[in-house]
């Protein structure tokens, strides 16, 4: 799986609904997606520093964007139709995840809004390196972009000592202690980011991006 190795992302860029994406109920219709699967990672913390490939797509086929129609609108002929706006979407690999504090992780609650995902695992020095900037990051765009940790690769124990020790109890982290969320992803190294636009449209990334990469790309991922 490549992974692009700059972070000047254009909306284009953002590639077709992938890795288990579901449409949400914003035209009162919904559906069914995701992967599951067994994940896995190098136990030297991962990708390095800057260290990233060229952007991927998911083999998945893209999700469909609901539509309604009507007729009979005042002014126009019989039979024309209205086309609703494009539902946003759920990813469908959170669906049922369990925060680490033990609490189920409500993922519908993520429609309407892009989403970034951040992996990590608790013995990844660049993980621990990065946090802080992670925090910040989803602190200024919160309201406007959700922040969702995915802990793998580890204890639950160790995910809960990382998250008091980094400062990073500001964001929802999920317990993905299987590597089933990863293996969605095609994430098999630490730190990677998924970059998900509430239309689903998907980006990978794999390495650290410090705190100016990372709020370049959700400025992106805002107007995608």
């Amino acid at each position: 799986m490549a992974h692009h190795s700059h972070t000047d992302v254009s909306r284009a860029t953002f590639l077709s609904a992938a890795a288990g994406l579901v449409l949400a109920a914003c035209a009162g219709s919904s559906g069914t997606g995701g992967g599951g699967g067994d994940g896995g990672g190098d136990g030297d913390g991962g990708a390095g520093a800057g260290e990233a490939a060229a952007p991927s797509s998911s083999p998945r086929d893209p999700a469909e964007p609901t539509t309604t129609a009507s007729s009979g609108v005042p002014g126009e002929a019989a039979g024309s139709t209205v086309a609703a706006a494009v539902a946003s979407v759920v990813p469908a690999a959170l669906i049922g995840a369990t925060a680490i504090d033990g609490e189920p992780f409500d993922a519908a609650a993520l429609a309407g809004r892009p989403t970034v995902a951040w992996f990590w695992a608790p013995w990844c020095v660049v993980c621990r390196a990065e946090a802080p900037d992670v925090a910040e990051i989803a602190e200024r765009y919160a309201g406007l972009v959700n922040f969702v940790g995915v802990a793998g690769l580890s204890e639950l124990s160790a995910m809960r000592e990382f998250v008091a020790d980094t400062g990073t109890d500001g964001i929802i982290h999920l317990d993905d202690s299987s590597g089933e969320i990863w293996a969605s992803y095609e994430i098999y190294s630490q730190p990677a980011f998924a970059f998900i636009a509430d239309d689903g449209r998907l980006e990978v990334y794999v390495g650290t991006l410090g705190g100016d990469g990372l709020a370049d790309i959700i400025d992106e991922l805002i107007v995608a």
